[in-house]
Formats: C-alpha cells, structure tokens, sequence
C-alpha cells in the first residue's frame, strides 16, 4: 500500500511507500527514488533544523504530533504500530 501525495507536491501524484522495518527492507519508496530509513531520517532532521522557527511554522505542528503518537494495535495479530491520535 502506498500513500499518494497531493498537498501542494509536483509533480501531483507523488507515492510514497514502505515496505516494512527491521530487516533488509529499511528502504522509503518516495516515487522512482528508494532511499535507506537513516537518510529519510537524516532528511527529516535536517529540514527540522535547518533554519529558525517562524510564526505559524508547519515544523512545530510536525513536531507536536509525532510526540502525541502512541503504540497501538497493529495490522497482524499481536502486531504494534504507532497510532495518531488527531
């Protein structure tokens, strides 16, 4: 399953997929491009910190809701996943 991005992204249509973690499949499909979770988390950080905080900055609510994020049920019996609760 992958997620179409179309909130402001060109070209629109954009996809972005996983294909789950811990094993050899660390990889984020963002369209033709694969790249390993420690890049996606190296890109994540590096827009985050990258220049000063504004008024009504998009970064702070990024922020705000990956913290209210709990563990809840997952998708496959005694699975866990992370749940949003907004």
């Amino acid at each position: 399953m992958s997620l179409v991005l179309n909130q402001g992204t060109r070209p629109v249509g954009l996809e972005i997929k996983t294909f789950g973690f811990g094993s050899d499949a660390d990889v984020v499909v963002l369209g033709d491009y694969e790249i390993s979770f420690a890049d996606f988390l190296s890109a994540a950080k590096y827009v985050l910190t990258n220049t000063d905080l504004m008024p009504n900055d998009p970064r702070i609510r990024f922020v705000m809701e990956v913290q209210l994020m709990t563990i809840g049920q997952g998708y496959n019996p005694g699975g866990q996943r992370f749940v949003t609760n907004s």
